[in-house]
Protein backbone atom coordinates (compact mmCIF):
# COMPACT_ATOMS: atom_id res chain seq x y z
CA UNK A 1 0.00 0.00 0.00
CA UNK A 2 1.29 3.28 -0.92
CA UNK A 3 -0.33 5.90 1.70
CA UNK A 4 0.88 4.99 5.05
CA UNK A 5 -2.27 6.66 6.64
CA UNK A 6 -4.56 3.71 5.05
CA UNK A 7 -2.34 1.45 5.94
CA UNK A 8 -2.72 2.62 9.77
CA UNK A 9 -6.89 2.64 9.09
CA UNK A 10 -6.55 -0.53 7.88
CA UNK A 11 -4.77 -2.17 10.63
CA UNK A 12 -6.99 -0.36 13.11
CA UNK A 13 -9.99 -1.90 11.75
CA UNK A 14 -8.50 -4.93 11.43
CA UNK A 15 -7.41 -5.05 15.37
CA UNK A 16 -10.65 -3.83 16.14
CA UNK A 17 -12.72 -6.75 14.43
CA UNK A 18 -10.47 -8.81 16.35
CA UNK A 19 -11.35 -7.39 20.10
CA UNK A 20 -15.28 -7.29 19.05
CA UNK A 21 -15.58 -10.97 17.73
CA UNK A 22 -13.84 -12.16 20.99
CA UNK A 23 -15.86 -14.31 22.78
CA UNK A 24 -17.06 -12.22 26.40
CA UNK A 25 -15.57 -13.58 29.31
CA UNK A 26 -18.16 -15.83 31.40
CA UNK A 27 -18.81 -14.00 34.76
CA UNK A 28 -18.70 -17.36 37.21
CA UNK A 29 -21.82 -17.21 39.95
CA UNK A 30 -21.08 -18.23 43.40
CA UNK A 31 -24.13 -19.76 45.94
CA UNK A 32 -24.83 -17.20 49.28
CA UNK A 33 -26.89 -18.36 51.30
CA UNK A 34 -29.51 -14.91 52.54
CA UNK A 35 -30.89 -14.75 56.34
CA UNK A 36 -31.21 -19.13 56.24
CA UNK A 37 -34.17 -18.29 54.24
CA UNK A 38 -33.13 -18.45 50.81
CA UNK A 39 -30.36 -18.73 48.69
CA UNK A 40 -28.86 -17.32 45.63
CA UNK A 41 -25.54 -17.53 42.83
CA UNK A 42 -23.92 -13.90 42.84
CA UNK A 43 -21.05 -12.89 40.80
CA UNK A 44 -18.07 -14.24 42.11
CA UNK A 45 -16.30 -10.58 41.95
CA UNK A 46 -18.84 -8.64 43.58
CA UNK A 47 -18.13 -8.28 47.53
CA UNK A 48 -20.66 -8.69 50.33
CA UNK A 49 -21.19 -5.17 51.77
CA UNK A 50 -21.87 -4.61 55.66
CA UNK A 51 -23.84 -2.07 57.66
CA UNK A 52 -21.64 0.89 57.00
CA UNK A 53 -21.22 0.46 53.38
CA UNK A 54 -24.65 0.04 53.07
CA UNK A 55 -25.07 2.99 54.57
CA UNK A 56 -22.95 4.96 52.55
CA UNK A 57 -25.16 3.80 49.32
CA UNK A 58 -28.38 3.52 50.14
CA UNK A 59 -30.83 5.50 52.39
CA UNK A 60 -34.00 3.46 53.22
CA UNK A 61 -36.41 2.83 56.17
CA UNK A 62 -34.86 -0.63 56.42
CA UNK A 63 -31.79 -2.43 55.28
CA UNK A 64 -31.46 -5.09 52.87
CA UNK A 65 -30.76 -8.63 54.66
CA UNK A 66 -27.40 -8.45 52.03
CA UNK A 67 -26.64 -6.74 49.45
CA UNK A 68 -23.35 -7.21 46.97
CA UNK A 69 -21.15 -4.58 44.55
CA UNK A 70 -19.04 -4.68 42.04
CA UNK A 71 -15.61 -4.33 42.33
CA UNK A 72 -15.85 -0.66 40.66
CA UNK A 73 -19.45 -0.02 43.22
CA UNK A 74 -21.57 1.09 40.17
CA UNK A 75 -23.50 -2.19 40.26
CA UNK A 76 -25.02 -3.95 43.17
CA UNK A 77 -27.34 -6.58 43.79
CA UNK A 78 -29.58 -6.70 46.90
CA UNK A 79 -32.39 -8.95 48.55
CA UNK A 80 -34.82 -6.84 50.50
CA UNK A 81 -38.01 -7.71 52.77
CA UNK A 82 -40.80 -5.08 51.91
CA UNK A 83 -43.04 -3.89 54.91
CA UNK A 84 -45.38 -5.45 55.30
CA UNK A 85 -46.26 -5.73 58.58
CA UNK A 86 -49.36 -3.95 58.31
CA UNK A 87 -50.97 -5.18 55.08
CA UNK A 88 -49.67 -8.91 54.60
CA UNK A 89 -49.40 -10.40 51.48
CA UNK A 90 -51.12 -13.57 50.60
CA UNK A 91 -49.54 -15.83 47.59
CA UNK A 92 -52.75 -15.47 45.86
CA UNK A 93 -52.47 -11.97 46.01
CA UNK A 94 -49.05 -11.86 43.25
CA UNK A 95 -50.60 -9.90 40.58
CA UNK A 96 -52.31 -7.31 42.54
CA UNK A 97 -48.72 -6.72 44.08
CA UNK A 98 -47.62 -6.48 41.17
CA UNK A 99 -49.21 -3.46 39.82
CA UNK A 100 -49.17 -1.38 43.12
CA UNK A 101 -45.07 -2.36 42.72
CA UNK A 102 -44.81 -1.06 39.26
CA UNK A 103 -46.72 1.85 40.64
CA UNK A 104 -44.30 2.53 43.27
CA UNK A 105 -41.17 1.99 40.72
CA UNK A 106 -42.49 4.84 37.88
CA UNK A 107 -42.64 7.22 41.27
CA UNK A 108 -39.31 6.86 42.26
CA UNK A 109 -37.74 7.97 38.89
CA UNK A 110 -37.95 10.70 36.63
CA UNK A 111 -39.08 8.74 34.07
CA UNK A 112 -39.19 4.59 33.01
CA UNK A 113 -38.66 2.81 30.39
CA UNK A 114 -39.94 -0.85 30.56
CA UNK A 115 -38.23 -3.16 28.80
CA UNK A 116 -40.22 -6.17 30.60
CA UNK A 117 -43.15 -7.22 33.10
CA UNK A 118 -44.32 -10.19 33.56
CA UNK A 119 -45.31 -12.94 36.18
CA UNK A 120 -43.20 -15.79 36.11
CA UNK A 121 -42.49 -19.14 37.76
CA UNK A 122 -38.73 -20.27 38.96
CA UNK A 123 -37.86 -22.80 40.81
CA UNK A 124 -40.70 -23.57 41.94
CA UNK A 125 -41.99 -19.89 43.32
CA UNK A 126 -43.98 -17.20 41.74
CA UNK A 127 -41.77 -13.92 41.03
CA UNK A 128 -43.08 -10.48 39.55
CA UNK A 129 -40.26 -9.89 37.48
CA UNK A 130 -39.61 -6.26 36.20
CA UNK A 131 -37.00 -5.37 33.45
CA UNK A 132 -36.35 -1.45 32.72
CA UNK A 133 -34.55 1.55 32.46
CA UNK A 134 -34.31 4.27 35.23
CA UNK A 135 -33.46 8.06 34.77
CA UNK A 136 -33.08 10.64 37.54
CA UNK A 137 -32.80 14.32 36.39
CA UNK A 138 -31.80 17.02 38.40
CA UNK A 139 -31.04 20.84 37.39
CA UNK A 140 -28.27 21.43 35.97
CA UNK A 141 -26.37 18.23 36.28
CA UNK A 142 -26.12 15.24 33.56
CA UNK A 143 -28.98 12.41 33.97
CA UNK A 144 -28.47 9.45 35.63
CA UNK A 145 -29.80 5.89 33.77
CA UNK A 146 -29.74 2.86 35.43
CA UNK A 147 -30.53 -0.74 34.05
CA UNK A 148 -32.81 -2.42 36.92
CA UNK A 149 -33.77 -6.26 37.27
CA UNK A 150 -36.08 -6.59 39.79
CA UNK A 151 -38.21 -9.79 41.16
CA UNK A 152 -41.01 -9.63 43.90
CA UNK A 153 -42.10 -12.29 45.32
CA UNK A 154 -44.47 -13.48 48.62
CA UNK A 155 -43.28 -15.79 51.21
CA UNK A 156 -44.82 -16.15 54.53
CA UNK A 157 -46.67 -13.37 53.85
CA UNK A 158 -43.74 -10.64 53.24
CA UNK A 159 -42.90 -9.18 49.95
CA UNK A 160 -39.25 -10.24 49.24
CA UNK A 161 -37.46 -7.73 46.54
CA UNK A 162 -34.50 -9.33 44.57
CA UNK A 163 -32.57 -6.03 42.77
CA UNK A 164 -29.54 -5.88 40.03
CA UNK A 165 -29.00 -2.30 39.44
CA UNK A 166 -26.15 -1.26 37.31
CA UNK A 167 -24.96 1.88 35.24
CA UNK A 168 -26.88 1.33 31.93
CA UNK A 169 -23.31 1.94 29.87
CA UNK A 170 -22.30 -0.95 32.03
CA UNK A 171 -24.97 -3.00 30.91
CA UNK A 172 -23.49 -5.00 28.07
CA UNK A 173 -20.69 -5.97 30.61
CA UNK A 174 -23.88 -8.03 32.66
CA UNK A 175 -25.49 -8.90 29.75
CA UNK A 176 -27.66 -11.93 30.81
CA UNK A 177 -26.08 -12.31 33.83
CA UNK A 178 -28.89 -10.09 36.13
CA UNK A 179 -30.89 -13.01 34.27
CA UNK A 180 -28.56 -16.02 35.56
CA UNK A 181 -28.92 -14.20 39.22
CA UNK A 182 -32.22 -14.27 39.03
CA UNK A 183 -32.80 -17.62 38.30
CA UNK A 184 -31.00 -19.09 40.54
CA UNK A 185 -32.77 -17.77 43.71
CA UNK A 186 -33.89 -20.93 45.68
CA UNK A 187 -36.17 -21.23 49.01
Amino acid sequence: MKNPFLLFISLGLFISSLSFSQPKEKIKLVSQKIADLVSVKVPETFQKLNDDQIADKIIASRKPLAMYSSPSGSSDFSVSVGNSSRNPWEDKDLKMMAEFQKSNIKSLFTSVTFIQEKIIKSNSQMFADFEFISEVKEKGKPAIRKYNRVRYTIKKKNVLIFSFVCPEVERPLYDGLAEDIMNSIKF
